[in-house]
């Protein structure tokens, strides 16, 4: 909600008590318009039931006050002229039935639409059970995840991955590999933000998308424990234990998950160069462990200061591999296949990501708010690719061929960063300002290696080191204000200086050894909101939003995927500019129906050229420049008492354009759509069922990609008082967990179709214990809690 201060404020002060003439201690107050019954400030009672509300302006209001226990109290109206108002005592009536403790039956949405973002409930979804974290974001509103597994919105790469709060440094298979070893036990909710204010890092061209890690508000000491089992072609498991304390002063928090299982996927790439065709069939499996572990703590220093510090730590072991056999001859030989190869690859790794966090928050109640971060973080990786691999020839006399490799490619990314946020009331709103050191350096080394007679031999043509440190200096304003009673503003400019540079070690001279880069740029953004009526709400956004390069992007030297496929940075790219407008209207907080329009400057996309005559390699290239036009429509509303419905169509028309070198020419376009839904519902005696699906039509960005989709159903028992849950669900119930594509250019004809493991039986248990009761504490009143859920990520 946008503030709003007077020239001149006033204090309201009193006492709640109960019928027994009793203070009521922490009793919720809110202090209401009567124009429009929308809130202007709020605050927690003392324990005494006293409470004193400053800042409040000139008007009319009446007090809204809760408390556990007793019936809600709506006060008369009170007008605000030019003195402080004490009012009489207030007295609660008790409810008829006597708690305990609190018990929360009230569950969330499965989605949330709010003014700046999108937010999915993973708690709320029986069918998200047992999934992981890039799984999730598959079954997220208007996100793909594609046969690399990078993740789209509207059918473009450039959205930028947070987890808690805090952006990712990992990219490409890192990062997919880091989602993999996350488990949905672990997570609370994934939030989309495909406009964000200035008070955001720019990066990320279409915006942020924030995986949001669980969290425990309850006073006293509680827990929860979770058992899971996938049932596919291979069995999978995890479990999770995560523990809280709270009182006045403290809260001490602690979790700890552990996953494990193997998933199958099967390939059939087929490819054209140069009038020979390979015709390969690949039947992989990939092994995952992971364990990851969570503490903090948070010491609330007085009714405004906090002071928290949490570390959070993950190591994950994969192994992944398979066998493929890859008929090889030319296009229109009578003989089809000459040449056969057989490779089998082996690539164990073991990922290691820890995280700190300092974080000091100070919010008083005439809404001023300072937010101060300090984050430490660490990941490194060592993984190891051996790929052997025999020509057989169909001529007898021609005898088969051995070539064996091994790459070994460590790496090191450390990450800084300090952070200033601060809000404050100014003429009529708020004020916010702030600004961010970040500091990553991501060390990397690729090593190669010719395996002859079970010796493992350097290739120094083939080795390199490559260091690379990204430096971004960042500052921004950002200021909201209420215009009148239906009109909201929000305007805020960012500034970030980058200062990177890439240096290449190896045996072999290149004239790319570094590049040292540095620019500055400016980000402006800013949201018009109007409301016409109660049932009515219009949202226009406006951002302009950088993606740089990853490190794997920018090396320029050359890796060896397999026999056949190679891989080459480009140390020239350059960073992606987007400009992005977005207009949504807004139902009964039913009906959302979003117009977007955007357009990026420099767009990096993957291009498959011929390396030599038999063989090609995979390099990022810049085009010229990409738009699109964007409709999204989503609904969330019960049918009935027993019956709720939510679905998400996003339908977007993009185009691409370059005049690359060679004379290849990019002018690309595509109509596309992606789809997903949930339909839930109660029967008697706490059972529920979950029927879900999504579906990606055909879409193109340099190649033709199929259609993919999938649906699942569940069922979920609650029992022991609501304590305890069973999850059980069934994935991919029709069978259709397949895709693929095809391409054409550069003289290179590609079709790959691919086929994963998603049908599995995956059953999940859930035990709460402890103290269910939840208290507001002061210092959490003021601000968004959203923010603070994004700033602390405790």
């Amino acid at each position: 909600m946008t503030g709003y201060v007077s020239a001149q404020t006033f204090t309201l002060k009193g006492l709640i008590k109960n019928q027994m003439n009793e203070g009521v201690p922490f009793a919720t107050i809110a202090v209401l318009r009567t124009i429009d019954s929308t809130l202007l400030k709020a605050d927690i009672a003392a324990e005494n039931g006293g409470f004193k509300l400053a800042g409040i302006p000139k008007g009319k209001y009446y007090l809204r006050i809760t408390a556990v226990g007793y019936k809600t109290f709506k006060s008369p109206v009170v007008e605000i002229i030019d003195n402080d108002i004490e009012f009489e005592a207030f007295t609660l009536q008790s409810t008829d039935q006597q708690l305990a403790e609190v018990k929360v039956v009230a569950s969330k949405p499965l989605i949330e639409v709010k003014q700046d973002k999108i937010i999915f409930n993973v708690e709320s979804s029986i069918n998200a059970t047992g999934s992981n974290a890039l799984e999730l974001l598959q079954k997220s509103p208007g996100v793909q995840v594609d046969k690399d597994e990078n993740i789209l919105v509207k059918g473009k790469t450039g959205v930028r991955i947070y987890i808690d709060g805090r952006p990712s440094p990992m990219s490409g298979k890192d990062l997919a590999s880091t989602l993999k070893s996350m488990n949905s036990a672990d997570i609370e909710a994934i939030e989309i933000i495909t406009n964000p204010s200035a008070k955001y890092d720019a990066a990320g061209d279409l915006g942020i998308i924030n995986i949001r890690l669980k969290k425990n508000r309850k006073i006293g000491t509680n827990g929860n424990i979770t058992l899971g089992a996938n049932f596919g072609i291979t069995p999978k498991y995890n479990t999770s234990l995560n523990l809280n304390h709270r009182d006045k002063k403290f809260n001490l928090f602690g979790n700890y998950s552990y996953s494990q299982g193997a998933w199958h996927n099967t390939t059939f790439d087929d490819q054209i160069l140069n009038n020979i065709m390979y015709n390969k069939t690949w039947h992989g499996l990939w092994r995952d462990t992971a364990q990851s572990i969570k503490v903090g703590a948070d010491y609330f220093i007085n009714s405004k200061s906090t002071i928290g510090f949490s570390a959070n730590g993950r190591i994950s072991d994969h192994n992944g591999g398979g066998e493929s056999v890859t008929l090889i001859g030319k296009r229109y030989s009578s003989i089809p296949d000459s040449v056969t190869l057989f490779s089998r690859t082996s690539n164990p790794e073991q990922n290691k990501n820890l995280n700190f966090n300092l974080n000091y928050r100070y919010a008083d109640t005439t809404g001023h708010e300072l937010n101060i971060d300090a984050d430490y973080g660490t990941f490194t990786s060592n993984g190891v690719n051996t790929q052997p691999n025999r020509y057989v020839f169909n001529s007898p006399e021609i005898p088969s061929i051995d070539r064996n490799y091994v790459s070994k490619t460590p790496t090191d990314i450390t990450i800084r960063s300090f952070k200033l946020d601060y809000e404050q009331p100014f003429k009529k709103g708020k004020l916010g300002y702030g600004f961010k050191l970040s500091d990553v350096k991501s060390d990397n080394t690729f090593d190669f290696f010719n395996v002859l007679n079970d010796t493992e031999i350097r290739d120094i043509d083939r080795s390199n080191r490559f260091t690379y440190t990204e430096r971004v200096y960042a500052a921004y304003l950002n200021y909201n204000v209420t215009l009148n009673k239906k009109w909201d503003l929000q305007v805020g400019l960012r500034g970030e200086n980058t200062k990177s540079l890439g240096n290449l070690i190896s045996y072999k001279h290149n004239d790319l050894d570094k590049v040292d880069t540095t620019y500055f740029n400016l980000f402006p953004s800013g949201t018009l909101s109007f409301k016409p009526s109660e049932n009515h709400s219009f949202n226009l956004n406006y951002s302009r939003r950088i993606n740089r390069p990853s490190y794997q992007n920018l090396n320029p030297f050359e890796y060896r995927i397999d026999e056949l496929v190679y891989s080459k940075g480009n140390p020239f790219l350059r960073p992606e500019y987007a400009n992005s407008f977005k207009l949504t209207h807004v139902y009964k907080s039913k009906l959302t129906t979003s117009l977007g329009y955007w357009r990026t400057k420099f767009p990096v996309v993957g291009l498959r050229i011929p390396y030599d005559s038999s063989r090609t390699y995979f390099i990022a290239r810049n085009l010229d420049y990409s738009e699109g036009f964007s409709l999204d429509m989503s609904i969330s509303t019960p049918i009935t008492k027993w019956w709720e419905i939510y679905f998400n169509v996003s339908a977007y028309h993009n185009l691409w354009r370059a005049d690359l070198e060679n004379g290849l020419v990019i002018n690309n376009t595509t109509a596309a759509f992606n789809f997903n839904g949930q339909s839930t519902f109660k029967i008697k005696n706490n059972w529920t069922i979950e029927l879900s699906g999504w579906y990606n039509s055909p879409y193109r960005r340099i190649d033709y990609n199929a259609a993919m989709g999938m649906m699942d159903i569940g069922v979920q028992k609650k029992f022991l008082n609501d304590n305890a849950s069973l999850k059980v669900s069934y994935s991919d119930i029709l069978n259709t967990a397949r895709g693929g594509f095809h391409s054409q250019y550069a003289g290179i004809e590609t079709n790959l179709r691919f086929k994963f493991e998603g049908q599995q039986l995956k059953i999940n248990f859930n035990y709460r214990f402890g103290s269910k009761e939840i208290k507001a504490n002061r210092n959490r009143k003021s601000g968004s809690e959203d923010e603070l859920n994004r700033i602390k990520g405790s």
